[in-house]
């Protein structure tokens, strides 16, 4: 019966399975298979290529040299995964041979690559890839060595994606002014070796229009001087960008967020090697030169022991995460950066709750406690227009400590606006019930009564 339908319905059939099966980077559907049902089936695949995006896959298995005649001049990925076998020197050459047909290169995707295959790859890639989109290439050898500036001809004009894990290319800045139609950059766990200025880098993204993802982030700490006393006249401005993703040390994000505009930001992901300094006011300055972020009413927070992530907006509009390696009292310095976000302060609606990913493991551990119930106090001191409190119950004890601490605020500098709490534990009892108990007996004398509620989810 499938033979009664005309080529163009089985070419949309043909779509549909391929958006069904893997047809983005790094995988490829099973066209091959396809082709071989019927010469009416391979006629009307290979007829449509571009739409039915037809890749030859090679990996360092592939017999390139004699595979690659068999097929039509599709464009080519070259893969090479830790899934596949270890990249020997048979490998290497399948490799090499692959990324010789410059014109048809469209992906290369190499990961965990060692310094012996980065010196045999630099070798083969010194001349422009015209029909690269994707590049992506890792590794976790400590004694990499440094991309040359030559490598892919200097340029890399078409790429859409660029991925480099592990690998230090300090001529990228140079590199990167004529690849214009990046829009996915991940710069990470970039040794020493490879460090780029603030300046530099902030500098060399303003030449992308289209950049909408932007992770970057070293290996180690590095010992660099910052100038955050001199911000910019002018800041490099990122138009796309929604998403971004940093690790480095707290001056290397100071003087880094200083020199961008983002009007566009949705997602700010930031991890410090180490306790940071408790003021970062261009945190505060960045944030608020976001033109998309807007007064929101509701918002919701996770906490850990490194952690703090606060998302705002239902649905999500903006969703800020921040990392501090270290002990748990690194909390209250977090809550210090918190401080910064010039968006807490018209929050109406809070949800707080402990991070899955990071249970908090409270038990008696009072050493514990006390800085978090301090922590607690902290942030609550900047929700003043909170109306609603919504607690999980892994939190419950926390906070009851942490309003406890409160009472004394009596003339209402700290949560002047609150009205309702909600609990999702039922009935707390002991040291939970006294803390929420002591609080609201306080608010009741001050005339502006709290009401514990059961938290229906």
């Amino acid at each position: 019966m499938i033979d009664m339908l005309p080529d163009s319905a089985l070419l949309d059939i043909f779509e549909f399975y391929k958006e069904d099966r893997a047809s983005h980077f790094g995988l490829s559907w099973s066209w091959k298979l396809l082709t071989h049902v019927c010469r009416r089936w391979r006629h009307i695949i290979f007829e449509s290529p571009r739409r039915l995006d037809l890749r030859i896959i090679c990996t360092n298995t592939t017999p390139t040299k004699t595979s690659l005649d068999i097929w039509p001049p599709f464009p080519i990925s070259v893969m090479c995964s830790p899934s596949h076998p270890a990249l020997d020197e048979e490998g290497v050459e399948n490799i090499v041979a692959a990324l010789e047909h410059r014109d048809r290169l469209s992906e290369i995707k190499i990961i965990d690559i060692d310094d012996s295959g980065l010196v045999n790859l630099a070798e083969v890639m010194q001349e422009p890839l015209p029909a690269l989109r994707y590049f992506h290439l890792t590794s976790t050898d400590d004694s990499i060595l440094d991309i040359p500036g030559t490598f892919l001809g200097g340029s890399a004009p078409r790429v859409q994606l660029f991925i480099l894990r592990g690998i230090p290319f300090p001529s990228f800045p140079e590199f990167v002014v004529s690849s214009n139609c990046i829009v996915f950059l991940d710069l990470s766990d970039i040794p020493p070796s490879g460090y780029i200025t603030p300046d530099d880098m902030a500098t060399c993204l303003a030449a992308l229009p289209k950049l909408n993802y932007f992770c970057f982030g070293f290996r180690f700490p590095v010992s660099r001087p910052f100038y955050t006393s001199s911000p910019p006249v002018t800041r490099a401005v990122l138009p796309a960008l929604t998403r971004l993703i940093l690790h480095c040390a707290s001056g290397y994000f100071e003087d880094f967020v200083a020199r961008i505009y983002t009007p566009l930001l949705k997602r700010l992901y930031v991890s410090f090697f180490k306790r940071p300094k408790f003021d970062i006011p261009q945190l505060h300055d960045f944030i608020d030169r976001t033109a998309s972020l807007r007064p929101f009413k509701q918002a919701y927070m996770k906490i850990s022991g490194s952690t703090i992530m606060a998302i705002f907006g239902s649905p999500t509009r903006f969703k800020a995460e921040i990392r501090c390696k270290g002990p748990i009292g690194q909390m209250i310095t977090m809550t210090m950066m918190l401080r910064e976000l010039p968006l807490l302060s018209y929050v109406e609606q809070l949800e707080i709750r402990e991070s899955r990913a990071e249970k908090l493991q409270l038990r008696d551990d009072l050493n514990m406690i006390s800085p978090l119930c301090q922590w607690l106090g902290m942030l609550f001191e900047q929700l003043v227009a909170v109306q609603s409190l919504y607690v999980s119950k892994r939190l419950a004890r926390l906070v009851a400590g942490a309003l406890e601490g409160l009472v004394e605020y009596t003339d209402l500098t700290v949560f002047p606006a609150l009205r309702n709490i909600f609990l999702e534990e039922p009935q707390p009892s002991g040291p939970v019930q006294e803390g929420f108990n002591s609080f609201v007996a306080a608010r009741q004398l001050s005339d502006r009564p709290v009401v514990i509620q059961r938290w229906e989810r």
